[in-house]
């Protein structure tokens, strides 16, 4: 599902099909293989939120180096992935769900590299978030057939306070709290504040990476806590106890001493 996205100033870097400073935050929500996100694809709609303007996909090779690297075939649920225009920094690809760290919980694709133009031109535009509007999407359609087709949709949010056809199509599929009623200027991020269920609100702080904070953050804490393996699990528990118990020897040994 989609999280979170930042409009920026919409320049687009070359090459990258995206903004330099922008960025879409997609959640994990079930384990899932790098072939199945190489599968889908995701984008954007123009500002007037009446058709799909450009088609993204993930790059399979970088995701299968990230599930390398961290020893899982799958990204676990409550895994964030996030991609990024070219200004806002390199690559972030250290993912390791079992460091009992939530930053080792994302990764982060810069446009152009991680995440790619699809190679279809049925839908070749560039991925810019629009003032006025825009709708944010993640589709099994590879690509969509047409520039107005949402069939494929999985989950898509966005803002606009005149919705046009792809708006009002993911409001009928996904519930009207998915399309905030409003606009969204430069430096803008429209987040979700709930769970499976979202609450939007455009904000200027952006949590990019991150959870979002309130009822968001409790619902991923509960995601990825349901999501570690048992012995993984089990390993986080004994750690945490062996630490306890190392400040708590310090402490007692001041107190002696």
């Amino acid at each position: 599902m989609i999280n979170e996205y930042g409009n920026g100033n919409g320049t687009v870097a070359p090459g990258t099909k995206m903004s330099r400073n922008e960025f879409i935050e997609f959640v994990i929500v079930e384990k899932t293989s790098s072939a199945a996100l190489a599968a889908m694809t995701f984008g954007d709609s123009n500002d007037a939120t009446s058709m799909l303007q450009g088609v993204f996909s993930f790059d399979r090779a970088t995701l299968d180096s990230v599930l390398s690297g961290a020893s899982l075939s799958e990204f676990l649920p409550g895994t964030i992935i996030v991609v990024k225009g070219s200004s806002l920094g390199a690559q972030e690809l250290g993912y390791n769900p079992f460091d009992n760290n939530a930053d080792a919980w994302k990764i982060e694709l810069v446009a152009g590299q991680g995440a790619k133009d699809h190679v279809g031109t049925l839908i070749n535009g560039n991925i810019t978030i629009g003032n006025a509007g825009d709708v944010v999407w993640i589709s099994t359609s590879n690509p969509p057939s047409r520039n107005t087709d949402t069939s494929g949709f999985v989950h898509a949010i966005g803002h606009d306070n005149n919705p046009g056809l792809i708006a009002n199509n993911v409001a009928a599929a996904f519930g009207a709290e998915n399309i905030l009623r409003s606009t969204a200027t430069s430096g803008v991020s429209i987040a979700n504040m709930g769970g499976t269920t979202e609450s939007l609100v455009a904000t200027t702080t952006s949590t990019m990476g991150t959870t979002n904070g309130g009822d968001n953050s409790l619902w991923l804490d509960g995601v990825r806590a349901s999501a570690i393996p048992e012995p993984g699990r089990a390993l986080l528990l004994a750690a945490g106890l062996l630490l306890g118990l190392t400040r708590r020897y310090r402490v007692n040994a001041t107190s002696e001493s």
